[in-house]
């Protein structure tokens, strides 16, 4: 599998398919996968937190999730054509879950949001088993979470704390979870529980989610500024 590195940031060129196809393989052989997520913003900001880069690197998968990382790719004439979306992947996941009859827990978002993406994940996948939630607001510490999960025997564990408490929270526990395939999902459960609203199909199809969420949720605006910016700096460290 080729990988390419931005700022220091190592992405996969990989494809949808070639993390499903080892999911189950991953669970047979009581091995952990760890996939997650970057985009420009994880680029531009990871050099704050050195744990957080730590964690990347030592992932099993690091998807190119950010039509930014597409486009810096390009720029260099590297191989990564397409992004991979976080929520995208956690829908196969998800579909895998439950054709395999495996347990999932989801921890992050507000309570009530966590609450309605588990209902919404069993009625659509009705023969996985959600072993448990967590919300991201939770008194339990991070000790009493790690071992709630791992009681909970679940074989997929979805993390949605958003950049960089869900990386910074795996950095650190990680290696004490049980649970076989692990991703971080930011936002997701938002999407998933109905509470916010998917970019329109003509936003995916032309790579521009990231415009609809930033336009569509104001907090999400400075986000836009980012991905010029690391453009550019993927641009200088080229020419350097």
């Amino acid at each position: 599998m080729a990988i390419e590195e931005f700022l220091g940031v190592p992405v996969d060129v990989i494809q949808y398919e070639d993390i499903i196809s080892q999911v189950e393989h991953f669970i047979e052989a009581n091995r952990q996968m760890r996939i997650t997520s970057v985009n420009p913003q994880v680029v531009v900001e990871v050099t704050q937190y050195p744990e957080i880069l730590q964690y990347i690197k030592q992932s099993t998968f690091r998807i190119p999730d950010g039509i930014g990382i597409v486009k810096a790719s390009q720029m260099r004439h590297g191989q990564i054509k397409e992004r991979l979306t976080g929520i995208e992947l956690m829908y196969q996941l998800l579909a895998n879950a439950n054709e395999l009859h495996e347990s999932i827990f989801l921890y992050g978002a507000r309570p009530e949001v966590v609450k309605r993406a588990a209902e919404n994940i069993q009625k659509d996948y009705p023969n996985l088993t959600i072993a448990g939630v967590i919300d991201g607001y939770t008194d339990l510490s991070e000790e009493e979470v790690v071992k709630a999960i791992n009681y909970s025997k679940a074989t997929f564990l979805f993390v949605a704390l958003g950049f960089p408490k869900q990386e910074a929270w795996l950095a650190r526990n990680a290696g004490e979870l049980n649970a076989n395939i692990i991703e971080d999902v930011g936002g997701s459960l938002d999407v998933i529980s109905g509470e916010v609203k998917r970019a329109p199909k003509i936003f995916q199809q032309l790579n521009l989610e990231w415009l609809y969420r930033s336009i569509s949720r104001p907090g999400r605006l400075g986000r836009l500024f980012q991905i010029p910016v690391f453009l550019w700096k993927v641009k200088r460290e080229k020419v350097n």
